[in-house]
């Protein structure tokens, strides 16, 4: 075995892999802190203690050897101090002035150790928070019904989902309301019985919006599939909403079927048909 002719615990040939192993952790531990100040106004909030436990770390690492790019260090910050100006009024007023400096060090310190490209792709993946709405109680839930309603009319269907959706952007202070979030929805995958399916209706940051079907147990032939059931929503579509389909675009395939639409009136004739659908084959199973 070769000889050891450094001192510094971290510098070693396997202290140096410790200690880069130390800095993945804390680097990913302050990376999903951040996440959670994202939109929160709680003003004890864990981050700030993982950003000064990293930037700690930052002292002995080597220039460039955080696994972070700077660009994502610069998004932290700004999501960091856009929540302390949130809740800044909760500190008394000999340690606020110094919170924010210590802070302001802390992501220095971090940048300056910070690699100038990173393989995470947080820009991809920043847009895709998950922003809970909850409400107190049940009447206050009925209450933002009625005003989601009286607020998108024509679209009654996905009037709620569109009036939480502003709700939650003006809270983050969004420059454009009307631009939808993205939103990861969790698939509950229906009971095999007939009259059972479960649309997904997912958004896209472009303003495309879409509805997936990948379960079709609950359909009939030739509707149990994906090219199936886009046929079937097709002929219903031609009866009860023709002008519809010039907004739609189709891309199905034997296992999922997929239709995107920048239009949320015609997805929603699209969710209606495939409900139709469905309560046809329940129809005619019970019969």
């Amino acid at each position: 075995m070769a000889s050891i002719d450094i001192s510094d615990l971290h510098r070693t040939p396997g202290g140096s892999n410790g200690f880069r192993r130390q800095l993945q952790v804390a680097t990913q531990c302050a990376r999903e802190l951040i996440d959670e100040l994202n939109g929160s106004r709680k003003a004890d909030m864990p981050a700030s203690g993982a950003i000064h436990g990293l930037a700690l770390l930052a002292k002995e690492a080597s220039r460039r050897s955080l696994p972070v790019s700077e660009k994502e260090v610069d998004y932290w910050k700004e999501v960091f101090f856009k929540w302390f100006e949130s809740v800044k009024r909760h500190f008394a007023e000999p340690v606020r002035d110094e919170f924010r400096s210590k802070a302001e060090a802390d992501f220095a310190l971090i940048r300056e150790k910070a690699d100038i490209l990173s393989e995470t792709p947080w820009e991809q993946l920043r847009t895709r928070y998950v922003h809970p709405v909850r409400f107190p109680t049940r009447e206050a839930f009925d209450l933002a019904c009625d005003r989601a309603k009286a607020k998108y009319p024509a679209n009654l269907g996905i009037a709620l989902d569109k009036y939480l959706a502003a709700c939650v952007q003006r809270l983050l202070e969004a420059d454009d309301v009307d631009q939808p979030l993205v939103v990861k929805v969790k698939e509950e995958p229906p009971e095999d019985r007939p009259g059972t399916v479960a649309p997904r209706f997912i958004t896209f940051d472009d303003g495309v919006h879409s509805i997936v079907v990948t379960s079709f147990g609950g359909l009939q032939r030739p509707a149990n599939s994906g090219l199936g059931l886009q046929k079937a929503v097709q002929q219903q579509l031609r009866k009860t909403s023709p002008g519809t389909l010039e907004q739609l675009e189709f891309d199905s395939e034997s296992s999922m079927f997929t239709v995107r639409s920048r239009s949320l009136g015609s997805l929603a004739a699209v969710a209606q048909a495939i409900f139709s659908i469905a309560a046809a084959a329940k129809g005619n199973s019970s019969s």
